[in-house]
Formats: C-alpha cells, sequence, structure tokens
C-alpha cells in the first residue's frame, strides 16, 4: 500500500485520501495523535506479547488467574468516580455500526411505537466491518450525532431522516480494541492503534461541543484481558484529555468484560479505571469465543453446540452474577449483554422473538444488572418493560462466592445441526463482509464478527479433536466442506428463486457467494486457530475505481491540501492551480498503478539510502538481470534508445533522431520483462526480491516545445516509469552530454518544459519524481538572449546559424541548476570529467539555497576512468558523491558496453576454439548459479514453466503438452546442477 505525507510524522493511505478525510486532519489533531502514539505503541505491543505468553501457557494446561497489581483493589473503601447525571439510567442500549447513517439515526430516535433506547452505542467494532471508509463515515456520523445535525436521504424521491436534537438517546462510541490495528494511518512509520486512533478522533471532534452542551463523552471499550491493559487504557484517557486541555474524569467509559481472562480479573480491571469507568458489560458472544480459544488446548472443556451455551449455563450465570456484584460494590453500572434477535416481517415470528428477548432481559434484571442490549429498535419497548428501576445500583447477592467456577464445561450436544449453523453464518457474514458490512441479519438472528469467532473457533475445536457428532459422523476437513458445499446450494436456491434482483445482480451475487464459500472452507480447514480473524482495517475500494467519474470541485480540495502537507512536495514549485491540473484530467480516473509505485518505491530509496546507483539497461533481459544481481533501481538512456533499441529500427547517434515513443516503448519492454520475472518466482513459490525496480527515464530535450514535453512525459509515465530526466538543450540540434556542438535553451524556456513534465504528471495523477539536467558546463551556443538570466554568460558573438555564443563552465551551470531547482525534484549537471572537486561546488552551490535538494550525477562511460583517478578514488567515488547530496547515481551506458564487450570476447574466443569457448561461458554460467544467477536455464528464464501452470489451470492439471516436462534443459541442466 502506498501512503501520502500529512507531515513529517504522519502518512496516510493514498487511496484514503480524499477532502472529507483531510477534513478530520488538521495540524492540532497530527499533533495529537503523533504525542499518543509515541507515549503508548511501544506498550502496547508489550501487552499484546504478554497477551501471547499467557496463551501459550494455557495451550501447555494451565488457566486464567486474577492478576493483583495493586493491593488497593482488593479493599472495600474504594469506589469508581461518581456518575455523571447523563449516564444514571441506562436501562436499554441499542447497538449498531457506526457507519450506517440511517441506522445511527434509528437508533438514537424513538421507534415507530414511540419507544426510545436510554443509550445508543455507535460500533467501530464488531459490528462494522473496519475499512477505512466505513470508519471516515463513522467519524462523520458521530460528529453529527454530537451536534444533532446528522440527517440521510438515500435519493431526492426517498424519505429524509433526521434526529431530534431535544429528543435523543444517550451517545455512546465502541472503540476498536487493543489487537487492532490501523494500518490506513502511521506515525514514524508504524502503524496506529485502532482503538487510540477512534478515541482520539472522535474525542478530538466532539468532547468540546459535548462538554459545552452539558453532556459527558461516553466511550465503551472492548477486548480487554488484564489489568495492565486498564492501565493502558487509563493512559491513553489522561493523555487525551491533558492534550486538549480537559480536566481528567471528562470522559466517561464502560468496559466489556467479553473475554475469560478479563472475567477473572473484573475488580481488577475496574480498579485501574477508577477514575472513568462508569460501568461494565456482560460480552456474551466475545465470552464464548474466548472460552473456546483461551482453552482450545484442554480436551476436557470442548463446546457443546453453540446455540446450547446461554446465560442458563452455570459458567455463564457465575461469570455475570460476579460482573454484578463488583459493578455495585464499587460503585458502576452492571449493563447486560446482547439479545441478538432481529424481528423479521411476519406477525407471528415477530411475537416469538419478542418473548424471547423479554424472556432474556427479565433474567438479565432478576440477575441484578442495571441495563441490557437489544439489537433492533423493535425491541426497545419490551426490553424496557423488563427494566422498571432507573438501576439497581443497591443490589448485591451477599451469598455469591468472590470467585465463583467461571470455566466452560465440556458437556452437551455437539450436532450436525449446529455444525450447519455454523457454517451457514460463515457464509452469511462473509457475503456481507464482500460488500463492506459488519454484520448481517440471517434466520432472524443478527450476526457479526464475534459470532463468526465463535463458529470458527468451534468448528476448529471440533475437528482438532475428532469430534463424533450425534449421527456418528467424524469432524474432519471432508465434512467440514461437504457441508459447506451443501450451505451454498441452500443459499444459491434463494438467490434464484429471487425474482426482485435482475440477471446482472443476480450473477454479482452468485459470485460474492461463491468466493464467501471459498474463503471460509478455508478459514474453517485452517491448521492453526489464529487469535482474531481481524486485525487491522483494510483499505476497500470502490470496484468501479478505474472508471470513477471524477466531482472537481472536491478533487480541487483535496489537491490543494496535498500539495500543502504532504511533504513529498516540500520545495516544488508549480506555477499552476490544482483546478487547471482538474479540467485537463477529463471525468474518468485512470490509474497507472507501475508509475505510481515506482516513483514512490523511487523517493523512498532516495530517502533511506545514502546513494541509490543504478546502471544503464538496454533490454528487459538486462534489467532482470541488474535487479537478480541487487540493484535497486534501473536506468534507461536515450543514447543506448537511439543506438539500438529505437522504433524507426536504425542505429542512430544521440541527437534524437528516433521517434519521440521511442524511449516509453522500452521503458514498458523492461517493466514487462520485470513482471515476467515476478510471476515466474511466483509461480515457483519462490518470491526473493522486490522485482519491480524503479525506471528512470532519459527523455532527452523533450523532442520539441513545452507541449511535446507534456506528451512525452505523459507516454512515459503510462508506459510506467518512475523518474524522468529532461535536459536543457535545443530539441532539433540535441547532442550527447560529451559531444560538441551543444545548443541550450534559454532558462526561462527549459523551465517551462520541467513545469510541463510537472503537469502531466499531475493530469496522470502520479507522483512521478523529475530530474533538470543542464548541459551548460559543456555547451557553448544558446538559441536566444530573450532570458536577463542568461545575459551575464553572453560573449557578444554570433554563429552563422544565429544561434548565441556563451561562456560555458560552472558558474552558468550553477545558475541554471539553481533556476531550475524549485521546478525539480533532483538536479543533474552533465560534467566533461569525474570531477569530485566540480561535483562538491555545484553541490554546495545548490545547497546554500535550497538545503536538502537531491541531486543526480552520470558516472559516464564517457570518462576513461583509470586516466583521470587512481583506483583508491574510483574505489571510493560514489560514496564521496553521497555525502555530498548526489542521491541518484548511474552509468548511463553500461549496457550498451556490457552487450558488445561480452559478445566480443565470445565471439572472439569462439573464432578461435570453436565450442569450447561457449562451453566455458556455459561453465561461468554455472558457476555464477552460486550467486543467484538463474539465467542458465534459458526456458525457465523467459516463463515456460510459468505457461505450462497456466496451462495446467486450463485443464485442471491434464495437460500433455506442457513444455519443461521431458526438456533438455530439465534432463541437463537439472543434472549439471546436482
Amino acid at each position: 500500500m502506498s501512503y501520502h505525507s500529512l507531515n513529517s510524522d504522519i502518512q496516510i493511505a493514498a487511496g484514503a485520501v480524499n477532502p472529507r478525510t483531510l477534513d478530520l486532519f488538521d495540524d492540532r489533531f497530527l499533533r495529537l495523535l503523533t504525542t499518543l502514539h509515541r507515549k503508548l505503541e511501544s506498550r502496547r505491543n508489550q501487552l499484546l506479547a504478554v497477551r501471547r505468553r499467557h496463551q501459550e501457557s494455557y495451550d501447555q494446561g494451565g488457566i486464567p488467574r486474577t492478576e493483583i497489581l495493586n493491593d488497593e483493589s482488593l479493599k472495600t473503601n474504594w469506589k469508581v468516580e461518581s456518575i455523571p447525571e447523563d449516564l444514571k439510567i441506562r436501562r436499554v442500549e441499542i447497538t449498531g455500526p457506526v457507519n450506517d447513517t440511517k441506522m445511527v439515526i434509528n437508533m438514537l430516535s424513538r421507534n415507530a411505537d414511540g419507544s426510545r433506547a436510554d443509550m445508543a452505542m455507535l460500533d467501530f467494532e464488531d459490528s462494522m466491518y473496519p475499512s477505512w471508509d466505513n470508519v471516515v463515515d463513522g467519524i462523520y456520523n458521530v460528529i453529527g450525532a454530537t451536534t444533532g445535525k446528522l440527517s440521510f436521504q438515500k435519493n431526492k424521491e426517498s424519505k429524509t431522516y433526521k434526529l431530534n436534537p431535544k429528543d435523543m438517546a444517550g451517545l455512546m462510541v465502541r472503540v476498536r480494541g487493543l489487537h487492532l490495528q490501523e494500518i490506513n494511518v502511521k506515525v514514524d512509520g508504524q502503524y496506529v492503534s485502532a482503538g487510540l486512533f477512534d478515541l482520539a478522533m472522535c474525542f478530538y471532534h466532539t468532547a468540546k461541543k459535548l462538554v459545552k452542551a452539558g453532556k459527558t463523552p461516553k466511550y465503551y471499550v472492548p477486548k480487554i484481558e488484564y489489568p495492565m491493559e486498564a492501565c493502558w487504557w487509563n493512559d491513553l484517557f489522561c493523555t487525551v484529555q491533558e492534550e486538549l486541555g480537559f480536566e481528567r474524569g471528562t470522559l466517561r467509559a464502560t468496559f466489556l468484560i467479553e473475554t475469560l481472562p478479563a472475567a477473572f480479573n473484573m475488580e481488577e480491571i475496574l480498579f485501574e479505571l477508577r477514575e472513568h469507568a462508569v460501568g461494565m458489560n456482560v460480552g456474551r458472544w466475545d465470552k464464548i469465543f474466548s472460552d473456546i480459544k483461551t482453552l482450545k488446548n484442554h480436551p476436557s472443556r470442548i463446546s457443546p453446540d453453540r446455540g446450547e451455551i446461554n446465560m442458563k449455563k452455570f459458567w455463564m450465570e457465575n461469570y455475570a452474577k460476579k460482573l454484578v456484584n463488583i459493578c455495585h460494590k464499587r460503585g458502576a453500572f452492571a449493563i447486560g449483554g446482547m439479545s441478538a434477535f432481529t424481528p423479521g416481517s411476519d406477525e407471528e415470528i415477530r411475537e416469538l422473538q419478542k418473548k424471547r428477548v423479554m424472556a432474556d432481559k427479565s433474567n438479565e434484571f432478576q440477575l441484578g444488572h442495571d441495563g441490557c442490549w437489544v439489537s433492533h429498535p423493535y425491541f426497545i419497548g419490551p426490553a424496557l418493560e423488563c427494566f422498571p428501576k432507573n438501576n439497581q445500583l443497591d443490589f448485591i447477592d451477599t451469598d455469591f462466592p468472590a470467585h465463583p467456577n467461571l470455566m466452560m464445561e465440556g458437556s452437551g450436544p455437539r450436532t450436525l445441526r449446529g455444525l450447519r449453523t455454523n457454517i451457514q453464518v460463515a457464509i452469511a457474514y462473509l457475503v456481507g463482509m464482500q460488500k463492506g458490512l459488519g454484520c448481517v441479519a440471517h434466520n432472524f438472528m443478527m450476526e457479526d464478527l464475534a459470532t463468526l469467532e465463535i463458529s470458527r473457533a468451534q468448528v476448529w475445536q471440533w475437528k482438532n479433536y475428532a469430534v463424533v457428532l450425534d449421527d456418528w459422523e467424524v469432524v474432519n476437513d471432508d465434512l467440514i466442506k461437504d457441508v459447506f458445499q451443501k450451505e451454498q446450494e441452500r443459499f444459491l436456491v434463494e438467490l434464484l428463486e429471487n425474482h426482485s434482483l435482475s440477471d446482472k445482480q443476480r450473477l454479482e451475487e452468485i459470485h460474492i457467494l461463491q468466493k464467501a464459500t471459498t474463503e471460509g472452507m478455508a478459514l474453517f480447514t485452517a491448521t492453526t486457530l489464529e487469535p482474531f480473524l481481524t486485525t487491522t482495517s483494510p483499505f476497500k475500494e470502490s470496484t468501479t475505481h478505474i472508471f470513477e467519474r471524477r466531482s472537481n470541485m472536491s478533487d480541487v480540495t483535496q489537491m490543494e491540501k496535498l500539495w500543502g502537507k504532504d511533504s513529498r512536495w516540500n520545495g516544488v514549485t508549480r506555477d499552476y492551480t490544482p483546478a487547471e491540473v482538474l479540467k485537463l484530467r477529463g471525468s474518468y480516473r485512470i490509474e497507472h498503478s507501475l508509475a505510481r509505485l515506482g516513483a514512490e518505491n523511487l523517493w523512498r530509496l532516495l530517502k533511506e539510502e545514502s546513494y541509490v546507483n543504478a546502471l544503464g539497461a538496454l533490454t528487459g533481459n538486462q534489467a532482470v538481470q541488474q535487479v537478480r544481481a541487487g540493484l535497486k533501481a534501473i536506468y534507461l538512456s536515450g543514447w543506448q534508445v537511439a543506438a539500438d533499441a529505437n522504433l524507426a529500427g536504425e542505429m542512430y547517434p544521440d541527437q534524437s533522431l528516433y521517434p519521440s515513443d521511442s524511449v516509453p516503448n522500452v521503458v514498458k519492454k523492461i517493466n514487462q520483462a520485470l513482471i515476467r520475472a515476478d510471476q515466474v518466482e511466483s509461480a515457483e513459490g519462490n518470491i526473493t526480491r522486490e522485482w519491480l525496480a524503479p525506471i528512470v527515464a532519459d527523455a532527452e530535450a523533450g523532442f520539441g516545445g513545452v507541449l511535446n514535453a507534456y506528451e512525452l512525459m505523459k507516454q512515459m509515465i503510462a508506459a510506467g516509469a518512475a523518474g524522468v530526466h529532461f535536459e536543457d538543450q535545443l530539441a532539433s540540434e540535441k547532442k550527447c552530454g560529451h559531444l560538441g556542438g551543444k545548443v541550450l535553451v534559454p532558462t526561462s524556456e527549459f523551465i517551462k518544459k520541467l513545469t510541463a513534465a510537472r503537469l502531466a504528471a499531475d493530469v496522470m495523477d502520479t507522483p512521478t519524481l523529475i530530474i533538470a539536467r543542464t548541459d551548460a558546463q559543456a555547451a557553448t551556443l544558446l538559441t536566444s538572449d530573450i532570458d536577463p538570466a542568461d545575459h551575464k554568460f553572453l560573449t557578444g558573438e554570433r554563429t552563422p546559424e544565429g544561434f548565441f555564443r556563451i561562456r560555458n563552465g560552472m558558474d552558468i551551470a550553477i545558475a541554471r541548476g539553481l533556476a531550475y531547482a524549485p521546478y525539480a525534484d533532483l538536479v543533474w549537471c552533465e560534467t566533461s570529467t569525474p570531477d569530485l572537486a566540480e561535483a562538491r561546488l555545484f553541490a554546495e552551490s545548490i545547497h546554500a539555497k535550497f538545503p536538502g535538494k537531491m541531486l543526480a550525477y552520470n558516472c559516464s562511460p564517457s570518462f576513461n576512468w583509470k586516466k583521470k583517478l587512481d583506483a583508491a578514488t574510483i574505489a571510493s567515488f560514489q560514496r564521496e558523491l553521497g555525502a555530498m547530496g548526489y542521491k541518484f547515481q548511474f552509468v548511463t551506458l553500461a549496457g550498451f558496453h556490457s552487450l558488445n564487450f561480452s559478445m566480443f570476447s565470445l565471439a572472439h574466443q569462439y573464432k578461435a576454439h570453436g565450442m569450447s569457448a561457449y562451453s566455458a561461458l556455459q561453465e561461468q554460467e554455472f558457476g555464477a548459479e552460486a550467486i543467484g544467477y538463474t539465467a542458465t536455464k534459458h526456458q525457465r528464464e523467459v516463463g515456460t514453466g510459468y505457461f505450462d501452470l497456466v496451462s495446467n489451470t486450463v485443464t485442471q492439471g491434464l495437460s500433455s503438452t506442457n513444455a519443461l516436462k521431458g526438456s533438455t534443459e530439465e534432463e541437463q541442466f537439472t543434472m549439471i546442477q546436482a
């Protein structure tokens, strides 16, 4: 994934950048996020490591236990801080995904029968699929709910849903857990904690408004396991409040006790959070998952059918009773768990579901809970009937033991029906996930990530112990796959019978179903049980991303912010506006992923490495060998293209005689060769390197005026160039830097070409690097005296062609380099000899005005290196250049000289010695295999095995025409290697 820099510390995923996102990241928030991350990230990773060590002990037969950090937690005199007025009535809380605007409005509002929940918990966690778009939508929904101005209308003809600010449920936000990372945001190159990000973003954008309105910023925190984690959350709360100027205790939080280790440590967790906690919650679904996951290696505790595990099971009831007692003893609320029933549309089913909800909520009230959760507005009224008191803080069961049995009992039915239910849930949820949903209604139940976690953990456990089901079938991979196929058929029948779908929609749904089934099957037959299915927040792009129509107004705003905030553009001058770029882009969004990937990779290398050195490649195969040998970038010289790789099919000197699209054509060939090398290695299951090395390509003098430079730059980007260099010569008289007769264009004219190149990159929406080369050190002619910047270098003489004679040398080269620097990413002075003193003078002169401006250097084959420098200086030459700021260094014609000399040497020996000469070359190749050379096997090198794999995939392994099988290469070269 590629990233854009918002400042020197924070990066955001390139695909996540848009005006809505950037509006959330103002400078103060960036400082806050940096502070929080630097203070807490290292500890978060340590706490996750502690979790892993605990799990290792459980896997070896241990069980969770109480961990006492402070003896004060056991004393009877401490209480949580007094509960704010707007948190004292919590009889019914409704929960749902924070990103669904219509659902958020419905949760906060009165339902059809006039009932309203006391609290609405807007969820960034299990019920929300954590894509970046969903996260951003969720943040805006929290902001809108805070002000009471949130509204939703699907289209102009649809009903408008609005909040009534004077009659709303209390707003609560559940952030993501400690284990989750927000991979779309980096601080100091590290992913940020997702829970930290959610809390910081929501508190930053809403706390001031809430406090001003006399309301409490209210949060829920999931998945806590140990008291040290409670300390981490408390420190997060304290730091965010301190940084933003709020008193400690301004925000208040309820913690879900939904893991087995946390059930053993409730009181200790509450003690560490006492200045911010207002309660704890019985998170029953995740608790069941945690029971199975924690005790997965305990054969005496194999779970029964998921449907059998309810709050009547002794270990679940004990866990709820313990939570009630501890909370009430310490002055905190005890909130019951979720009734995940959905009402359906049939009145008979609705009545049945209502009775189930009321039975569940009545039981929770009898256990002493102060409130409960429901998943649908329909059940708010019935649940309220079950909680006639504002709270039950005075309820404590004095007969209940302080340390009850909390361990899951390994008994009860394990049935084929239970297996089918788990697999149905998996398919239904994964179908929803393909659509960006984090919760789905299935079989009159609301299924979210927690229920999927239960399902896959239970099936893994059953398979791991080869459980025999009630019909005597053994749970193994074959049975699981068979049930997946049969359940997929049930879903398929429903799709085929759904006449409201068009043929196109039905085909799309079938494709999604098949993908979900395949993913579910792989998940349920995995060898190991992963701790969590989701640990990151993937960026989910639109499926129509390639040809998504543009919104010019929003793109203008986005571009303005990026140019201003992204450190990539520090020191870059543009003589045009974002609006002018947008006018030239057109309305369709076309990605140039090779150019973008290469440019971002090249920029990273230039920033991270002392210097990046490259060799000129003439062909795709040369580039492949360069990357295989370890070089990180490719240089493509126009000289080499002119000599042996141009589209005219001629051999030319370096005077821009070939067609202008010749270099882009070779860029494309090199990229295709690198892609094929990657495909070959990937097919062999042996990915050993980053094959798509960035290519820096020669655009000569632009082949004409600014329009020619603009179009040529576009062709380079379309071909996948990472960087492009232009030189300040007259295109029609262009000469190699080491030839005579060079004619410069005026300084201002070349700046216009650099501007044209940058404009082309902006129009193509790629960060392609631009290198400005000046040939003024050796050039003696100038086309025009129009630019005052050139006047002091004029001699006053004219040539027969009308050119102006100039004084060349380092003074004019430096003057031009300084003029070009604001318009280029790197500046290159073409020189006549390898002279470190000359290089230092140029570098210091540029850096005196433009500190940190990167430079480029041509380590040219036109230099006679041994004649000009001693061996020690040659050996250290590039290191010294790198220290001066010459970050990109290259041997322009390496491909030409290597190709010619190696072939001449072979031919010379072959003429004299025949096949002995070729055999000697072959032995050299075999010898080089020890250091990574592979082209000895020339059939394999160009992808024969890859296309055999294509044939086998098409024929399901029945192809009789595979090329490598039975080949001389397979027989003879394998034997030679052995």
